[in-house]
């Protein structure tokens, strides 16, 4: 998250402000133990400007996750005045005090947290104008059915034998994916089916596998109301229909 990277630079910057630093000229490089088995590329001289290179590359890679994310909200910093401050907090050279700089850290990230919130506002809002009409589309489709609760489904294959029933144990192979077509997730790449109680999942689940019988295949398109809301959970965005193409694989109490 960006208010983490934001976090996390200030800290690094710290360390490197630090009086005792690794890399110093001054160090004794007979008192650096032990030495690195790895190689020494071309590139460079000895084993400490390696490590230095690297620890540089590292921190580097962290500040640019972080402009990728302040770009996503809109807000392009300067990456050259960045790093003339990276350069002067190491050299002893600052051209704003501590305070200073933690009053505009601050500052910045009351802006961005702003920023996140207004879009995820934003988003959420977005995502369920898309499901709406996704749904719409896939209701002029043949046999597709929609429950009272507002479920969608299609029944591909019934099965056999009977329903489960809600405090069943159901053992499934399924798909899961966004309206956007993006999957999210998918048990036949895991290789292996996922065995619940039926009454754990989502609503959406609980109701549309009730649908079909040992054997069967289904696929549902789930409101918000039926899955995870306008909070979502980690790679579900808020306010998301849901596409599952679920083969119910097995059926048995759950004693």
């Amino acid at each position: 998250m960006p208010l983490f990277l934001l976090r996390g630079i200030a800290i690094v910057i710290i360390i490197f402000c630090l009086p005792s630093i690794v890399f110093s000229k001054s160090v004794d490089s007979n008192l650096v133990s032990p030495r690195s088995s790895i190689s020494i590329d071309k590139n460079f001289k000895n084993d400490n400007d390696q490590s230095s290179y690297a620890l540089g590359a590292s921190l580097g890679k962290y500040i640019n996750n972080f402009f990728i994310d302040q770009k996503r909200l809109g807000v392009f910093l300067n990456k050259n005045i960045l790093l003339l401050g990276i350069k002067d907090v190491i050299f002893f050279n600052s051209k704003l005090s501590t305070s200073k700089i933690s009053q505009i850290l601050n500052q910045l990230e009351k802006r961005l947290l702003k920023l996140e919130k207004d879009m995820a506002i934003k988003e959420v809002k977005i995502n369920a104008i898309q499901g709406e009409k996704y749904i719409e589309k896939v209701l002029m489709k043949k046999n597709v059915k929609r429950s009272s609760t507002g479920l969608v489904f299609f029944i591909e294959k019934e099965g056999k034998g009977s329903y489960p029933k809600k405090d069943d144990i159901v053992t499934v192979n399924y798909i899961g994916s966004l309206v956007n077509g993006s999957e999210f997730d998918n048990s036949y790449k895991n290789r292996k089916p996922l065995s619940f109680p039926l009454n754990s999942v989502i609503l959406g689940w609980q109701e549309g596998l009730t649908y079909i019988k040992k054997g069967g295949r289904i696929r549902l398109v789930i409101p918000p109301s039926l899955a995870y809301g306008e909070k979502g959970v980690p790679g579900i965005p808020g306010n998301s229909t849901l596409i599952f193409d679920i083969e119910l694989i097995n059926i048995k109490p759950n004693l």
